[in-house]
């Protein structure tokens, strides 16, 4: 996704500090375009470069800035096109005191592709695609391989979505018969359901 492509005359305008850390395995990479990745990868380090101070910028933990949200709950705020036009016009939010630095709208847009990555429903659809679609239907409109693995867009018809959480952390055994057993941190499975969410009908 390219969000220079919503503005696309602006010259290197002062940065917003937003982005952050992470530690994924490389499956995650897996459903991505190489260009997609490269661009990733540099927002990564330009977060660590320049906004990793203030805002916690992977997956789990605290912003070190209690002012300053974490960047995986910036896509609850604000889209991701008025994330990088904050960036490039330099446009703190309310009661802010987040410091400026100078960009370029390819580094913003890096920036904000790192931001999207690190968003939970991504990351839950990224950890779904790696852990759960050798037997689940995890889309909208595919078969699950496995034929008594429920389709994730029907899960709510079977089981309350919001659920989920406690069956897995308590490991109570959900779904099909031949379902295996899986290592997964809460703040993953938060980010798996909040994917699922998104696919009911």
């Amino acid at each position: 996704m390219n969000f220079r492509s919503k503005c696309n005359n602006f010259k290197a305008l002062p940065l917003l500090a937003i982005v952050g850390s992470l530690l994924i395995s490389t499956f995650a990479y897996a459903q991505t375009s190489q260009n997609d990745v490269d661009a990733i990868i540099h927002g990564e380090k330009l977060a660590k470069l320049n906004c990793a101070t203030c805002h916690q910028i992977g997956l789990g933990g605290e912003s070190q800035h209690k002012k300053a949200p974490p960047f995986r709950e910036l896509g609850q705020r604000r889209s991701m096109e008025s994330i990088f036009e904050m960036m490039l016009f330099s446009e703190a939010p309310e009661h802010s005191d987040m410091p400026k630095f100078t960009i370029t709208p390819e580094q913003a847009d890096e920036i904000v592709e790192w931001i999207s990555w690190v968003q939970p429903v991504a990351h839950g659809k990224r950890l779904a695609e790696a852990n759960c679609a050798r037997c689940h239907a995890t889309g909208m409109d595919d078969d699950s391989p496995f034929p008594a693995a429920i389709p994730f867009r029907n899960i709510s018809a079977f089981y309350p979505v919001q659920a989920l959480e406690e069956a897995f952390a308590e490991r109570i055994e959900t779904g099909h018969p031949a379902m295996p057993v899986f290592e997964v941190t809460i703040p993953q499975l938060r980010a798996i359901i909040a994917y699922i969410e998104t696919l009911q009908k």
